[in-house]
């Protein structure tokens, strides 16, 4: 059996999909006898780090939860524009210590990282080091890099010097395996291609849900990259039996869309929901409530909650970015918009909602695949595998 160390920038109940994935992983390493260890910041959310007085939250005892310094993140922004990797630490914690010694003492053989573009990973490296140079031991670095080309973030020099230099790199498509190997000539040895999952018992059971009414479901953080202005402005196309609920977790973007909401037709403003911060218990209860869920995010490194939302038998639509491509033409569950053209998912909805049998099949066609390939133990058991534990 292993030790691992565990590092991620908030941990559930904070609600955050790239640390979500990490904390799954390490609830799989528990239950088939792997010790673990965790550590991450007390914070609610990742724009806690910039704030005066940020919101914090409680960990068992378990997991080492560290108070953040919010002070540097504005200077090291500003800072960014001359030296552009000072931008890597206005993006992630930054601790106001860390137990070098309990840490380095706990003799971890793996240490489990990520996402990028946060501090975390370069948390990690530092450990690694100081367990080699002081403590003469070299645990393997795993980091979950949750990648977006497409992020000017994620292109920092200090970023990707560090993840060429891990022992292995969980990725989560093959677009992202193939551009690590492409664009970064990363060794395909180091690429673990595992994907994100869910627990087998999130998978739908019983029929699928049919509803009289078209109900549209977009779940996520309130973030300017999610697109959610490009879904409203769809949703004001649509005819009047349409119901729109937006479900997520505030940001500091949130007042932005709160703005376009507030200047809709009260005929159209009506027929939205908006549901805050709500536990993963609701999770299954929320996606069986809505008949389509769309995702119009711009970045996404997998989109976990298409799979989600897959295993609960809905059939998806989400914006023409790699990953979400992926996903949909693998597993042939949904259909593809332009992200910045509204009319054209409102075409979308209106194919879907128009042809109920469509929308069933694509529904089960996604089950089926989530089934397959995306279940935490299957997910588990091969990177156990590949790390030969």
């Amino acid at each position: 059996m292993a030790k691992f160390l565990l590092l991620t920038h908030i941990y559930p109940p904070a609600v955050d999909g790239g640390s979500r994935v990490i904390a799954k992983m390490g609830e799989y390493l528990e239950k088939h006898g792997h010790e673990v260890l965790v550590v991450t910041s007390n914070c609610t959310s990742t724009d806690d780090y910039s704030k005066l007085k940020p919101t914090t939250i409680s960990h068992p005892q378990k997991i080492i939860s560290l108070p953040v310094i919010t002070i540097f993140h504005r200077p090291f922004k500003l800072l960014s524009r001359l030296l552009p990797n000072f931008k890597t630490f206005s993006k992630g914690p930054i601790f106001a210590y860390i137990p070098i010694f309990r840490i380095i003492t706990y003799r971890p053989d793996y240490i489990l990282a990520g996402p990028l573009p946060t501090t975390i990973v370069l948390y990690a490296r530092l450990i690694r080091f100081l367990a080699k140079t002081l403590f003469n031991y070299s645990p393997k670095l795993v980091i979950n890099a949750s990648f977006h080309p497409n992020d000017p973030d994620f292109q920092s020099s200090i970023l990707l010097n560090t993840l060429k230099s891990a022992e292995y790199i969980w990725t989560l498509t093959d677009y992202e395996t193939n551009y690590f190997q492409n664009n970064l000539s990363i060794s395909q040895d180091k690429l673990l291609k595992l994907g994100n999952g869910v627990d087998k018992s999130f998978l739908l059971r019983t029929q699928i849900l049919t509803h009289s009414t078209s109900n549209l479901l977009f779940i996520g953080s309130f973030s300017a990259h999610k697109n959610v202005e490009t879904l409203i402005e769809a949703f004001k196309l649509l005819p009047s039996n349409y119901k729109l609920t937006l479900a997520g977790q505030k940001t500091l973007y949130f007042p932005v869309i709160q703005s376009l909401i507030k200047k809709l037709d009260s005929n159209i403003s009506h027929r939205i929901k908006i549901i805050y911060s709500f536990p993963d218990t609701d999770l299954s209860k929320i996606i069986d409530s809505a008949d389509i869920l769309i995702s119009p995010s711009l970045q996404e490194s997998f989109g976990l909650i298409l799979i989600e939302a897959m295993a609960r038998g809905k059939a998806v639509i989400a914006a023409n970015i790699p990953a979400s491509i992926e996903l949909i033409n693998k597993s042939k569950s949904g259909l593809i918009f332009d992200s910045l053209k509204p009319i054209d998912l409102r075409d979308k909805i209106l194919n879907l909602s128009q042809k109920p049998k469509l929308s069933e099949t694509l529904g089960k066609n996604g089950l089926k695949f989530v089934s397959k390939y995306y279940i935490w133990d299957r997910i588990g058991d091969k990177l156990c595998q590949k790390l030969g534990i």
